[in-house]
């Protein structure tokens, strides 16, 4: 978090603002949910066995907890680090509703045809741009 301010971002405080200004409550990065993600199979290998099919259990801490039962990651740059939390957050937590607000809908790296859009519609996560959609908010 920045100095001073109760947000990690701008693009969260904005969201915050506007959650407060529309009367919805919410809680900031309450809740915590344990995750395994496989680690890439070219970056280590098990001492005892070898073999390359290894996990790494995270913390997956979202950011605004809706009294509506809807979870709102707010994303400025979404890289492929987050991308592979979010799939596996998915996978082991299923019955969570989280969805993505993107500040803009950005290529996911500068040479691909790929938008954030695209990679939330191919991976089931609902999605929004700039803000929140309403439906969220009821």
């Amino acid at each position: 978090m920045s100095s001073g301010n109760e947000y990690a971002s701008k693009f969260e405080a904005r969201i915050a603002k506007e959650l407060g200004e529309a009367g919805v409550s919410f809680k900031y990065e309450e809740i915590s949910y344990e995750y395994d993600e496989p680690l890439r199979k070219n970056r280590a290998r098990c001492a005892d066995c070898d073999s390359t099919n290894l996990l790494r259990t995270g913390w997956y801490t979202p950011d605004f907890f809706l009294e509506t039962g809807v979870i709102i990651e707010t994303k400025g740059r979404f890289t492929a680090a987050d991308r592979r939390k979010m799939l596996a957050v998915k996978q082991d937590h299923p019955d969570v509703n989280i969805v993505m607000l993107f500040m803009r809908d950005n290529k996911i790296h500068r040479n691909s045809t790929t938008f954030y859009s695209d990679w939330c519609m191919e991976n089931g996560y609902e999605y929004a741009i700039g803000h929140p959609k309403q439906e969220w908010l009821k």
